[in-house]
């Protein structure tokens, strides 16, 4: 090598580097482009590109004014700006490191190794990626100040286990006497209660109406007249039997009615409970009874 080119070298590489060193330096009119970018991108919610703007008018080559500005700013921004810590295991519980994270499409981390991570505020879909396993995503939505987040991903999570019934059939069939079959004898009582006091309330109206008549009668002896005081009596009575021979209709109807619902309804799981019709008897009259056990 020529010892009296060295200097001249030397020198040259020198001017070359600090060319290249003001290159990179911003200047005064890309520091305040950058300012006013990064308040636009800073109201519309962008904060990850408001701060790589503030970053860039916070450098020494920019203007004092705007320097300070920018630094102050970016104070701000990083106070405001959500923080998160992704956690990633697998099934066993061990961490993992090797794992890549996009937000909403776009690269975010290339490792999970406890760092924080910056994001914008808002809604966001992360997905995480480890080599040879499904993708896991995860949807959050991140608050300004909030930068104590830590979420937890789980690759290759068991899924609940599925249990087969003992015969192909059997659980639907439980299953329809646990539900339906409760519910329907439940209506059927309800039913059956509202006929048998019905039943009761034709009963007492058919008694007063007996009553009546007997009284109307006796007042009239051979006869009565429109016009006679025992007339009354008569009509009372006659509306009293309208009213329970309705009732009696309505109760008849309703009871039977929770009687079909009840016999028809789906056996349940106890073997002691039911009910069956008997004839009354030794009552000395017509008629059925309940009989029942639970």
């Amino acid at each position: 090598m020529n010892l009296h080119a060295l200097p001249a070298a030397l020198t040259l590489g020198a001017l070359l580097t600090a060319s290249a060193a003001r290159a990179a330096d911003p200047t005064k009119q890309e520091c305040v482009e950058a300012n006013d970018a990064a308040q636009d991108l800073r109201q519309s919610g962008k904060l990850r590109q408001a701060r790589e703007k503030l970053a860039v008018c916070a450098s020494a080559s920019c203007p004092g004014v705007v320097r300070d500005d920018c630094t102050q700013r970016l104070a701000e921004l990083d106070s405001a700006m959500p923080h998160i810590v992704f956690a990633a295991k697998d099934s066993a519980g061990n961490d993992l490191v090797d794992v890549k994270v996009t937000i909403d499409g776009a690269p975010l981390a290339d490792r999970l190794d406890g760092s924080s991570l910056k994001v914008d505020p808002g809604p966001h879909v992360f997905a995480f990626t480890w080599e040879g396993h499904p993708a896991v995503t995860k949807k959050l939505v991140l608050a300004e100040h909030d930068q104590a987040r830590r979420e937890v991903v789980v690759f290759g999570r068991t899924e609940t286990p599925h249990v087969e019934s003992a015969s192909p059939g059997a659980a639907p069939a439980a299953a329809g006497s646990g539900g339906s079959g409760i519910d329907r004898k439940t209506i059927a009582f309800t039913v059956g209660g509202a006929g048998v006091a019905g039943l009761v309330v034709g009963s007492i109206f058919g008694a007063v109406a007996s009553s009546k008549w007997s009284a109307a009668k006796s007042d009239c002896g051979a006869g009565c007249g429109p016009d006679a005081p025992a007339q009354g009596e008569k009509n009372a009575a006659s509306s009293d039997a309208t009213i329970s021979t309705v009732a009696f209709v309505v109760g008849g109807v309703l009871a039977a009615g929770g009687v079909v619902l009840y016999l028809t309804a789906p056996s349940g799981s106890t073997a002691g409970t039911g009910l069956r019709i008997a004839p009354a008897l030794g009552s000395g009259e017509a008629g059925a009874v309940l009989v029942g056990g639970f």
